[in-house]
């Protein structure tokens, strides 16, 4: 029977266990096998009956914690900070930081960039500066948010091996652009670990602000085998987005070792507001709900489990695929979302057919990033592009191979056999 609400009063809610009841209902139904979890992902048109998907979200399952759902409802406290967002930021903050700094979360990783760069700009040395550093080779979300922060963005090169940020770039671009140069956005390019004591040292010469673009690294480890992010003094953001390996369903995280740098983001993700309701700082709304706070929780139970396994399945698939080139990484500890690799130099197929051969055989396949951002239509008419020739040569050569925490070996070495079979 449906939820009626009485004359006069507000809506009735279903109560959680009914609401679980509906979920695990939606699994036995014809509709649940139309469109499975795998869905959620089809990069360019593939249908959901891949025998390989490429990614398969696995957040936390809300049916197997209904006694956490009802302690939401008997909160009465939806949004604004509430008590299990506050637990996901205390405990993220003493399992990854050891403590050290803050830990803020968002509704998104696009508004927590766009956060972090109002507030290095804003509170910074350089606020009327016009351009934001960033790579070519990442995601559209970075530009989206340098844009809306009123900046226009410079693309730079890369790195052959690491793929990382180039450095010597940077070096070249603050040279000749000087003061000019509001905020750099380095990508820590699919989780993999920045040099961020030298962005910190950077930053300390110069005056730009930095705001390190982190979307794919939480749960990932630096050379010195801490958290990603631990000890830097500028605001590094991680996405808890379905498809990320900390998987919720949508969410983000701003970690800075500086707690009074999180302390003016908190006020500017509630509107700027002061104690007395009063803006008094940029802000707009980028709270996290409670509902996903939960699934955040949950998912930190389980992440290193999680991270580990993902680095085996990437490990066989470098020890598989002996032609292809893999990134260079530089941490102890990568937290892997799929698993990208550059097509043999000579091979002898062009990279749009070998994705459709491997369609073919019912496997997945991607090519992040490319387009680049220097070749995305709305970038190219209001940002400007350095030469970027390393860049252009791997985002021709890039793949994405599958990866996701059910995926058995038997999967991988079938992408394997498929992936050499698809190059002849």
């Amino acid at each position: 029977m449906p939820y009626v609400a009485e004359q006069g009063r507000m809506p009735v809610r279903p109560p959680a266990r009914a609401f679980a009841g509906w979920i695990a209902h939606a699994r036995d139904t014809s509709i649940a096998r139309r469109r499975p979890a795998c869905l959620f992902i089809r990069p360019y048109g593939q249908e959901s009956d891949m025998r390989v998907p490429l990614l398969k979200p696995n957040p936390a399952r809300l049916s197997a914690h209904i006694e956490d759902l009802e302690a939401l409802e008997a909160s009465g406290i939806y949004s604004n900070f509430g008590p299990l967002n506050a637990a996901f930021e205390t405990r993220l903050l003493h399992e990854f930081f050891e403590g050290e700094g803050a830990c803020l979360t968002a509704c998104n990783a696009t508004i927590a960039l766009l956060l972090a760069i109002k507030e290095a700009t804003h509170f910074g040395t350089r606020r009327r500066a016009p351009y934001a550093l960033m790579p070519s080779f990442t995601f559209a979300a970075t530009a989206h948010a340098a844009i809306w922060c009123g900046l226009t963005p410079i693309f730079y090169d890369i790195e052959p091996d690491t793929w990382l940020p180039s450095r010597e770039a940077e070096q070249r671009l603050l040279e000749r652009h000087g003061d000019d140069i509001a905020v750099i956005v380095p990508y820590a390019t699919f989780g993999n670990s920045l040099d961020l004591d030298g962005y910190e040292a950077l930053s300390q010469r110069t005056g730009v602000g930095v705001v390190v673009d982190a979307a794919a690294s939480l749960g990932s480890r630096d050379r010195q085998g801490r958290s990603f992010g631990q000890g830097a003094a500028m605001s590094v953001v991680y996405s808890m987005h379905a498809t990320k390996t900390f998987a919720t369903s949508e969410g983000a995280v701003i970690h800075s070792a500086d707690a009074a740098r999180i302390g003016r983001l908190r006020q500017m993700a509630n509107f700027g507001f002061d104690a007395r309701r009063s803006a008094e700082m940029p802000g707009l709304n980028a709270k996290l709900a409670e509902l996903p706070a939960l699934l955040a929780l949950r998912k930190l139970d389980e992440i290193d489990a999680v991270v580990e396994r993902r680095g085996a399945l990437h490990t066989l698939y470098r020890q598989l695929l002996p032609d292809f080139v893999f990134q260079t990484h530089t941490g102890t500890r990568t937290a892997h979302q799929f698993v990208p690799a550059l097509l043999p130099e000579h091979a002898g197929i062009a990279r749009e057919n070998f994705v459709e051969r491997m369609k073919a055989r019912g496997v997945a396949v991607a090519t992040y990033f490319s387009p680049h951002l220097a070749e995305h239509g709305y970038f190219r008419d209001v940002a400007l592009v350095d030469d970027i020739p390393v860049t252009e040569k791997i985002a021709a050569r890039i793949v994405t191979l599958p990866l996701h925490d059910m995926m058995e070996e038997a999967e991988i070495r079938y992408v394997c056999d498929a992936a050499m079979d698809c190059l002849h």
